[in-house]
């Protein structure tokens, strides 16, 4: 009897502890992008009747963050030249040009630039 509740109890902490390292991963992937033709600011790229696109809105609404956001139906070029493949994304312009794009969401941590 002892020795199946150890067990259930090893299984049981490393569920606890494959849920925490998850939680700890960022939901989203982050890599440099030449956002040349933008200025300075944070962009939310969306698509029309995505509710994905809509929860991030409304989370960079929550967070204050000033955006502009593109979508992929009234801003087709910008999707293209960019080559954004993905929606929702947050891309963040720096003032110096540099530029992060987020593919698949809001990043936890968001720079404010300019």
């Amino acid at each position: 009897m002892t020795t199946r509740l150890i067990v259930v109890l090893v299984v049981a902490a490393m569920v606890v502890g494959a849920v925490l390292v998850l939680r700890r991963r960022p939901l989203v992937s982050a890599r440099p992008i030449d956002a040349s033709g933008l200025t300075s600011g944070v962009y939310l790229l969306t698509s029309d009747e995505c509710d994905t696109c809509i929860r991030a809105r409304n989370e960079l609404v929550r967070r204050g963050v000033p955006h502009t956001e593109l979508s992929w139906q009234k801003n087709p070029d910008v999707f293209e030249r960019l080559r954004i493949d993905a929606v929702p994304s947050v891309i963040e312009v720096a003032a110096d040009g540099s530029a992060t794009w987020w593919r698949g969401g809001v990043p936890r941590r968001l720079h404010r630039p300019g």
